[in-house]
Protein backbone atom coordinates (compact mmCIF):
# COMPACT_ATOMS: atom_id res chain seq x y z
CA UNK A 1 0.00 0.00 0.00
CA UNK A 2 1.32 3.18 -0.86
CA UNK A 3 2.21 5.82 1.95
CA UNK A 4 -0.03 8.53 1.68
CA UNK A 5 1.17 12.68 1.89
CA UNK A 6 0.21 12.63 5.34
CA UNK A 7 3.03 9.28 6.09
CA UNK A 8 5.35 10.85 3.97
CA UNK A 9 5.59 14.48 5.79
CA UNK A 10 5.44 12.62 9.45
CA UNK A 11 8.37 10.10 8.10
CA UNK A 12 10.26 13.08 6.72
CA UNK A 13 9.60 15.09 10.08
CA UNK A 14 10.94 12.17 11.86
CA UNK A 15 14.14 11.76 9.76
CA UNK A 16 14.80 15.43 10.40
CA UNK A 17 14.65 15.24 13.79
CA UNK A 18 17.10 12.16 13.88
CA UNK A 19 19.63 14.35 12.42
CA UNK A 20 19.19 16.81 14.64
CA UNK A 21 19.98 14.30 17.32
CA UNK A 22 23.49 13.09 16.26
CA UNK A 23 25.88 14.48 17.54
CA UNK A 24 30.07 14.11 16.48
CA UNK A 25 30.48 10.55 15.52
CA UNK A 26 33.09 9.75 18.04
CA UNK A 27 31.36 11.13 20.76
CA UNK A 28 27.90 8.96 20.21
CA UNK A 29 29.89 7.03 22.19
CA UNK A 30 28.88 9.20 25.09
CA UNK A 31 25.56 7.29 25.05
CA UNK A 32 27.28 4.00 26.50
CA UNK A 33 27.64 3.70 30.47
CA UNK A 34 30.97 4.75 31.51
CA UNK A 35 31.87 5.81 34.91
CA UNK A 36 34.47 8.59 33.83
CA UNK A 37 34.11 10.54 29.44
CA UNK A 38 36.62 12.17 28.44
CA UNK A 39 36.96 13.80 25.29
CA UNK A 40 39.50 16.07 24.13
CA UNK A 41 40.97 18.16 20.81
CA UNK A 42 41.67 21.54 20.27
CA UNK A 43 39.55 24.29 18.44
CA UNK A 44 36.77 22.69 16.28
CA UNK A 45 38.11 19.27 17.26
CA UNK A 46 34.89 17.01 17.39
CA UNK A 47 32.47 19.71 18.12
CA UNK A 48 33.07 18.39 21.77
CA UNK A 49 31.04 21.38 24.06
CA UNK A 50 28.49 21.24 21.06
CA UNK A 51 28.22 17.85 21.22
CA UNK A 52 28.25 17.31 24.86
CA UNK A 53 25.77 19.59 25.64
CA UNK A 54 23.19 17.82 23.13
CA UNK A 55 24.30 15.04 24.77
CA UNK A 56 23.10 16.06 28.27
CA UNK A 57 19.99 17.89 26.68
CA UNK A 58 18.93 15.06 25.15
CA UNK A 59 19.13 12.53 28.24
CA UNK A 60 17.15 15.02 30.29
CA UNK A 61 14.75 15.45 27.87
CA UNK A 62 14.20 11.26 27.78
CA UNK A 63 14.77 11.26 31.87
CA UNK A 64 14.12 13.44 35.22
CA UNK A 65 18.02 13.93 35.53
CA UNK A 66 20.22 16.31 37.96
CA UNK A 67 23.15 17.76 36.14
CA UNK A 68 26.06 19.79 37.51
CA UNK A 69 28.01 22.13 34.59
CA UNK A 70 30.81 23.27 36.28
CA UNK A 71 34.73 24.26 35.57
CA UNK A 72 37.62 25.26 37.82
CA UNK A 73 36.77 29.30 37.81
CA UNK A 74 33.66 30.74 37.54
CA UNK A 75 32.79 34.29 37.99
CA UNK A 76 29.58 34.96 36.09
CA UNK A 77 27.02 32.76 34.29
CA UNK A 78 28.32 33.95 30.77
CA UNK A 79 31.54 31.97 31.32
CA UNK A 80 29.20 28.89 31.87
CA UNK A 81 27.97 26.37 29.51
CA UNK A 82 24.69 27.85 30.01
CA UNK A 83 24.45 29.67 26.82
CA UNK A 84 25.22 26.39 24.80
CA UNK A 85 22.38 24.13 26.97
CA UNK A 86 19.83 26.88 25.97
CA UNK A 87 21.11 27.19 22.63
CA UNK A 88 20.49 23.11 22.24
CA UNK A 89 17.13 23.16 23.85
CA UNK A 90 16.07 25.93 21.11
CA UNK A 91 17.97 23.67 18.09
CA UNK A 92 16.11 20.61 19.25
CA UNK A 93 12.39 22.09 19.57
CA UNK A 94 12.20 21.09 23.03
CA UNK A 95 9.14 23.06 24.30
CA UNK A 96 8.18 23.80 28.26
CA UNK A 97 11.94 23.94 29.57
CA UNK A 98 12.34 26.80 32.35
CA UNK A 99 15.33 28.76 31.83
CA UNK A 100 16.51 31.33 34.59
CA UNK A 101 19.91 32.57 35.03
CA UNK A 102 21.05 29.77 38.06
CA UNK A 103 18.91 26.92 36.65
CA UNK A 104 17.63 25.62 33.98
CA UNK A 105 15.06 22.53 34.07
CA UNK A 106 12.71 20.48 31.96
CA UNK A 107 8.99 19.56 32.03
CA UNK A 108 10.14 16.52 33.28
CA UNK A 109 12.03 18.16 36.55
CA UNK A 110 15.61 17.61 35.29
CA UNK A 111 17.71 20.13 36.00
CA UNK A 112 21.01 21.58 34.94
CA UNK A 113 23.27 23.21 37.64
CA UNK A 114 25.75 25.88 36.93
CA UNK A 115 29.09 26.42 39.77
CA UNK A 116 32.40 27.12 39.55
CA UNK A 117 34.68 24.30 41.31
CA UNK A 118 36.59 26.94 43.22
CA UNK A 119 33.43 28.30 44.64
CA UNK A 120 31.96 24.88 46.01
CA UNK A 121 35.23 23.95 47.65
CA UNK A 122 35.31 27.36 49.43
CA UNK A 123 32.12 27.51 50.56
CA UNK A 124 31.99 23.54 51.10
CA UNK A 125 28.76 23.48 49.51
CA UNK A 126 29.74 20.69 46.85
CA UNK A 127 28.13 18.09 48.76
CA UNK A 128 24.98 19.66 47.68
CA UNK A 129 25.77 17.54 44.38
CA UNK A 130 25.77 14.57 45.70
CA UNK A 131 22.80 13.36 43.91
CA UNK A 132 23.59 14.76 40.42
CA UNK A 133 23.27 11.99 38.08
CA UNK A 134 26.13 13.43 35.73
CA UNK A 135 28.70 16.49 36.09
CA UNK A 136 30.52 18.02 33.20
CA UNK A 137 33.54 19.43 33.56
CA UNK A 138 34.19 21.83 30.73
CA UNK A 139 37.85 23.23 30.54
CA UNK A 140 39.01 21.00 32.43
CA UNK A 141 42.75 21.29 31.85
CA UNK A 142 42.61 24.34 34.36
CA UNK A 143 40.45 22.02 36.97
CA UNK A 144 43.54 21.52 39.90
CA UNK A 145 44.48 18.44 41.57
CA UNK A 146 42.73 19.36 44.47
CA UNK A 147 39.65 20.21 43.04
CA UNK A 148 39.39 16.55 41.03
CA UNK A 149 40.34 15.36 45.07
CA UNK A 150 37.16 16.74 46.06
CA UNK A 151 34.98 16.41 42.94
CA UNK A 152 35.31 12.56 41.53
CA UNK A 153 34.41 10.92 45.39
CA UNK A 154 31.58 13.65 45.94
CA UNK A 155 29.71 12.38 42.19
CA UNK A 156 28.86 8.83 43.92
CA UNK A 157 25.35 8.40 43.40
CA UNK A 158 24.53 5.43 41.47
CA UNK A 159 25.32 5.13 38.03
CA UNK A 160 26.32 8.86 37.87
CA UNK A 161 29.19 9.73 35.43
CA UNK A 162 31.74 13.06 34.98
CA UNK A 163 31.98 14.14 31.42
CA UNK A 164 35.20 15.87 31.03
CA UNK A 165 36.19 17.82 27.87
CA UNK A 166 39.16 19.73 27.45
CA UNK A 167 41.58 21.53 25.16
CA UNK A 168 45.51 20.74 26.70
CA UNK A 169 47.41 23.31 27.91
CA UNK A 170 50.87 22.21 29.18
CA UNK A 171 52.44 18.54 29.38
CA UNK A 172 51.03 17.95 33.09
CA UNK A 173 48.04 19.28 32.89
CA UNK A 174 46.55 17.52 36.10
CA UNK A 175 43.49 16.29 34.08
CA UNK A 176 45.81 14.44 31.73
CA UNK A 177 48.19 13.50 33.90
CA UNK A 178 45.46 11.93 35.91
CA UNK A 179 43.00 10.11 33.71
CA UNK A 180 44.53 10.03 30.16
CA UNK A 181 48.19 8.42 30.72
CA UNK A 182 47.02 5.46 32.39
CA UNK A 183 42.97 5.18 32.23
CA UNK A 184 40.85 3.54 34.26
CA UNK A 185 38.92 0.53 33.57
CA UNK A 186 35.61 2.68 33.82
CA UNK A 187 37.06 5.32 31.62
CA UNK A 188 36.39 6.15 28.19
CA UNK A 189 38.71 8.88 26.71
CA UNK A 190 38.45 10.05 23.32
CA UNK A 191 40.68 11.91 21.06
CA UNK A 192 39.59 14.28 18.62
CA UNK A 193 41.16 16.45 15.94
CA UNK A 194 40.18 19.20 13.57
CA UNK A 195 38.84 18.72 10.46
CA UNK A 196 35.24 16.81 8.82
CA UNK A 197 36.51 13.50 9.65
CA UNK A 198 35.55 14.27 13.67
CA UNK A 199 33.78 16.87 12.95
CA UNK A 200 30.62 16.94 10.31
CA UNK A 201 29.61 21.16 10.57
CA UNK A 202 33.21 21.76 10.06
CA UNK A 203 33.15 25.07 7.91
CA UNK A 204 35.04 26.63 4.80
CA UNK A 205 35.66 29.46 7.06
CA UNK A 206 37.24 27.16 10.24
CA UNK A 207 39.38 25.89 7.72
CA UNK A 208 40.76 28.60 6.25
CA UNK A 209 41.03 30.48 9.73
CA UNK A 210 42.71 27.06 10.42
CA UNK A 211 45.31 27.38 7.70
CA UNK A 212 46.02 31.41 8.31
CA UNK A 213 46.93 30.28 12.34
CA UNK A 214 49.54 27.49 10.44
CA UNK A 215 50.88 30.34 8.14
CA UNK A 216 51.28 32.78 10.57
CA UNK A 217 52.48 31.20 13.89
CA UNK A 218 52.87 27.40 13.40
CA UNK A 219 53.40 26.31 16.97
CA UNK A 220 50.86 28.18 18.42
CA UNK A 221 48.35 26.76 15.74
CA UNK A 222 49.40 23.25 16.51
CA UNK A 223 48.22 23.87 20.34
CA UNK A 224 45.12 25.94 19.38
CA UNK A 225 43.95 23.90 16.41
CA UNK A 226 45.68 20.51 17.01
CA UNK A 227 45.43 20.01 20.75
CA UNK A 228 48.89 20.22 21.42
CA UNK A 229 50.36 21.60 24.91
CA UNK A 230 51.53 25.00 24.76
CA UNK A 231 54.90 26.19 23.02
CA UNK A 232 57.45 23.38 23.43
CA UNK A 233 60.64 25.80 24.80
CA UNK A 234 63.64 26.13 23.43
CA UNK A 235 64.99 22.56 25.11
CA UNK A 236 62.81 19.91 22.62
CA UNK A 237 64.92 17.71 20.21
CA UNK A 238 62.20 18.18 17.82
CA UNK A 239 60.02 21.23 16.57
CA UNK A 240 55.90 20.21 16.41
CA UNK A 241 56.62 22.06 12.96
CA UNK A 242 58.53 19.49 11.78
CA UNK A 243 56.50 16.48 13.24
CA UNK A 244 53.12 18.11 12.07
CA UNK A 245 54.54 18.23 8.60
CA UNK A 246 55.80 14.49 8.95
CA UNK A 247 52.82 13.65 9.80
CA UNK A 248 50.89 15.26 7.09
CA UNK A 249 53.64 14.15 4.34
CA UNK A 250 52.02 11.61 2.05
CA UNK A 251 54.19 9.09 0.33
CA UNK A 252 51.59 7.79 -2.00
CA UNK A 253 54.32 4.57 -3.23
CA UNK A 254 57.16 3.76 -0.45
CA UNK A 255 60.09 2.27 -1.99
CA UNK A 256 63.49 1.09 -0.24
CA UNK A 257 64.30 -0.91 2.46
CA UNK A 258 61.51 -2.62 4.74
CA UNK A 259 62.46 -2.55 8.77
CA UNK A 260 60.79 -3.17 11.80
CA UNK A 261 61.78 -1.41 15.31
CA UNK A 262 60.34 -2.63 18.60
CA UNK A 263 60.15 -1.30 21.76
CA UNK A 264 59.63 -3.46 24.18
CA UNK A 265 57.61 -2.59 27.61
CA UNK A 266 59.85 -2.63 30.86
CA UNK A 267 57.54 -1.88 33.28
CA UNK A 268 53.42 -2.38 33.95
CA UNK A 269 52.56 0.78 32.83
CA UNK A 270 55.18 0.87 29.80
CA UNK A 271 53.70 -0.37 26.16
CA UNK A 272 55.81 -2.70 23.67
CA UNK A 273 55.59 -1.11 20.51
CA UNK A 274 56.00 -1.93 16.89
CA UNK A 275 56.74 0.00 13.79
CA UNK A 276 56.93 -1.56 10.24
CA UNK A 277 58.62 0.98 7.05
CA UNK A 278 59.43 0.46 3.62
CA UNK A 279 61.68 3.30 2.72
CA UNK A 280 60.61 6.72 4.59
CA UNK A 281 57.00 5.78 5.01
CA UNK A 282 55.30 4.20 8.52
CA UNK A 283 53.11 1.45 6.78
CA UNK A 284 52.21 -1.08 9.83
CA UNK A 285 51.85 -0.41 13.61
CA UNK A 286 51.22 -2.58 16.67
CA UNK A 287 51.04 -1.99 20.86
CA UNK A 288 50.57 -4.19 23.47
CA UNK A 289 50.69 -4.13 27.16
CA UNK A 290 51.64 -6.62 29.82
CA UNK A 291 52.71 -8.97 27.24
CA UNK A 292 55.47 -12.11 27.26
CA UNK A 293 59.02 -11.73 25.23
CA UNK A 294 57.87 -14.98 23.61
CA UNK A 295 54.60 -13.55 22.38
CA UNK A 296 56.15 -9.81 21.46
CA UNK A 297 59.20 -11.12 19.64
CA UNK A 298 56.24 -13.63 17.72
CA UNK A 299 54.40 -10.46 17.25
CA UNK A 300 57.34 -9.01 15.16
CA UNK A 301 58.36 -12.31 13.24
CA UNK A 302 54.61 -12.23 11.83
CA UNK A 303 55.10 -8.38 10.78
CA UNK A 304 58.01 -9.16 9.07
CA UNK A 305 55.99 -11.52 6.93
CA UNK A 306 58.49 -14.84 8.95
CA UNK A 307 61.17 -13.05 6.02
CA UNK A 308 64.53 -12.95 7.42
CA UNK A 309 66.25 -10.30 5.04
CA UNK A 310 63.12 -7.79 6.63
CA UNK A 311 65.98 -6.05 10.04
CA UNK A 312 64.13 -6.28 12.90
CA UNK A 313 66.07 -3.80 15.29
CA UNK A 314 65.33 -4.44 19.29
CA UNK A 315 66.01 -1.93 22.18
CA UNK A 316 68.00 -4.98 23.55
CA UNK A 317 68.74 -3.26 26.96
CA UNK A 318 66.79 -4.57 29.92
CA UNK A 319 63.23 -6.85 28.88
CA UNK A 320 64.41 -6.46 25.43
CA UNK A 321 67.16 -9.11 25.66
CA UNK A 322 64.36 -11.78 25.70
CA UNK A 323 62.73 -10.77 22.44
CA UNK A 324 66.01 -10.55 20.70
CA UNK A 325 66.71 -13.87 21.79
CA UNK A 326 63.58 -15.94 20.81
CA UNK A 327 63.92 -14.08 17.45
CA UNK A 328 66.99 -15.46 16.43
CA UNK A 329 65.61 -18.55 17.41
CA UNK A 330 62.76 -17.68 15.07
CA UNK A 331 65.53 -17.22 11.89
CA UNK A 332 64.99 -13.59 12.17
CA UNK A 333 67.33 -10.96 10.77
CA UNK A 334 68.12 -9.33 14.41
CA UNK A 335 69.74 -6.00 15.55
CA UNK A 336 70.18 -5.47 18.80
CA UNK A 337 70.66 -1.71 20.19
CA UNK A 338 71.83 -0.40 23.26
CA UNK A 339 70.36 2.75 23.47
CA UNK A 340 72.98 3.72 26.15
CA UNK A 341 76.11 2.72 23.52
CA UNK A 342 78.53 4.70 22.11
CA UNK A 343 77.66 6.84 19.60
CA UNK A 344 79.44 7.20 16.14
CA UNK A 345 79.95 10.85 17.06
CA UNK A 346 81.52 10.88 20.32
CA UNK A 347 82.49 14.10 20.29
CA UNK A 348 78.37 15.40 19.99
CA UNK A 349 76.53 12.96 21.55
CA UNK A 350 77.17 10.80 25.12
CA UNK A 351 75.14 7.55 23.58
CA UNK A 352 73.30 6.10 20.87
CA UNK A 353 70.42 6.95 22.21
CA UNK A 354 71.28 11.00 21.55
CA UNK A 355 72.59 10.59 18.09
CA UNK A 356 69.54 8.65 17.12
CA UNK A 357 67.04 11.48 18.38
CA UNK A 358 69.23 14.17 16.63
CA UNK A 359 69.80 12.68 13.28
CA UNK A 360 66.19 11.51 13.44
CA UNK A 361 65.28 12.09 9.41
CA UNK A 362 61.88 14.30 10.38
CA UNK A 363 62.08 16.46 7.26
CA UNK A 364 61.71 13.24 4.83
CA UNK A 365 59.62 10.62 6.71
CA UNK A 366 55.72 10.05 6.38
CA UNK A 367 54.56 8.85 10.11
CA UNK A 368 51.39 8.43 11.39
CA UNK A 369 48.57 11.48 12.11
CA UNK A 370 49.10 10.75 16.10
CA UNK A 371 48.66 12.78 18.71
CA UNK A 372 50.19 10.36 21.37
CA UNK A 373 53.57 10.20 18.88
CA UNK A 374 53.10 14.00 18.49
CA UNK A 375 53.53 13.97 22.61
CA UNK A 376 56.46 12.23 22.70
CA UNK A 377 58.51 13.26 19.71
CA UNK A 378 58.01 16.97 20.68
CA UNK A 379 58.10 16.27 24.38
CA UNK A 380 61.59 14.57 24.81
CA UNK A 381 64.31 17.71 26.11
CA UNK A 382 67.98 18.17 25.79
CA UNK A 383 70.90 19.34 27.76
CA UNK A 384 74.51 20.00 27.09
CA UNK A 385 76.85 18.86 28.83
CA UNK A 386 79.74 20.01 30.37
CA UNK A 387 81.86 18.78 27.27
CA UNK A 388 79.38 20.57 24.83
CA UNK A 389 77.69 17.11 24.30
CA UNK A 390 74.07 17.65 23.59
CA UNK A 391 72.39 14.95 25.62
CA UNK A 392 68.65 13.86 26.10
CA UNK A 393 67.28 13.85 29.40
CA UNK A 394 67.20 10.14 30.80
CA UNK A 395 63.91 8.22 30.36
CA UNK A 396 62.94 8.25 33.95
CA UNK A 397 63.33 12.00 33.87
CA UNK A 398 61.05 12.66 30.75
CA UNK A 399 58.77 9.94 32.46
CA UNK A 400 58.73 11.73 35.59
CA UNK A 401 57.82 15.14 34.10
CA UNK A 402 55.21 13.55 31.70
CA UNK A 403 53.80 10.72 33.35
CA UNK A 404 54.60 8.21 30.70
CA UNK A 405 57.31 6.41 29.01
CA UNK A 406 58.09 7.48 25.25
CA UNK A 407 57.33 4.22 24.21
CA UNK A 408 56.03 5.26 20.73
CA UNK A 409 58.90 7.63 20.03
CA UNK A 410 61.38 5.12 20.91
CA UNK A 411 59.76 2.77 18.47
CA UNK A 412 59.87 5.25 15.57
CA UNK A 413 63.32 5.96 16.14
CA UNK A 414 64.24 2.15 16.05
CA UNK A 415 62.52 1.62 12.88
CA UNK A 416 64.43 4.01 11.04
CA UNK A 417 67.89 3.63 12.81
CA UNK A 418 70.61 3.32 10.73
CA UNK A 419 72.88 0.36 11.25
CA UNK A 420 75.68 1.73 8.64
CA UNK A 421 75.64 5.30 10.50
CA UNK A 422 75.65 4.48 14.37
CA UNK A 423 77.77 1.13 15.87
CA UNK A 424 76.70 -0.76 18.60
CA UNK A 425 79.51 -0.61 20.86
CA UNK A 426 79.93 -0.51 24.29
CA UNK A 427 79.39 2.89 26.25
CA UNK A 428 81.13 4.10 29.48
CA UNK A 429 77.20 5.48 30.50
CA UNK A 430 75.96 2.08 31.66
CA UNK A 431 71.95 1.90 30.47
CA UNK A 432 71.29 2.60 34.44
CA UNK A 433 72.78 5.86 34.60
CA UNK A 434 71.30 6.94 31.33
CA UNK A 435 67.58 6.07 32.25
CA UNK A 436 67.31 3.55 29.60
Amino acid sequence: MPATTDEDIELLQLLEFEQLLKVSPKLEKFRDPFRLKIAYGGRGAGAKTWSIASLLVQFAQAKCIRVLCTREIQLSMPESVHRIIKQQIMRLGYKGWQITDEIISSPIGSTFHFRGLQNLRASLSIKGFEDVDYCWVEEASTVSNDSWDILIPTIRKPGSEVWISFNRELERDPVFERFCITPREDCLIVPLQPGAIDNPWWTKELQREMEEDFKRDPDLAEHVWNGSPRSQGQKAVLSRIAIRAAMDREIAEPQGEEEIGIDVARFGDDDTVMYRRIGMKVVEEKIFSGQDTQRTAREAWDMAKRNSSIPIKVDDSGVGGGVSDKLVDLGANVIMVNFGGKPIDDVKYTSVADEMWFNFPINEVDIPNDQRLMGELSGRQYAYTNKDQRKIEPKREYKKRCGKSPDKADALLLCFYNPERYNGGISDFSTEDLGF
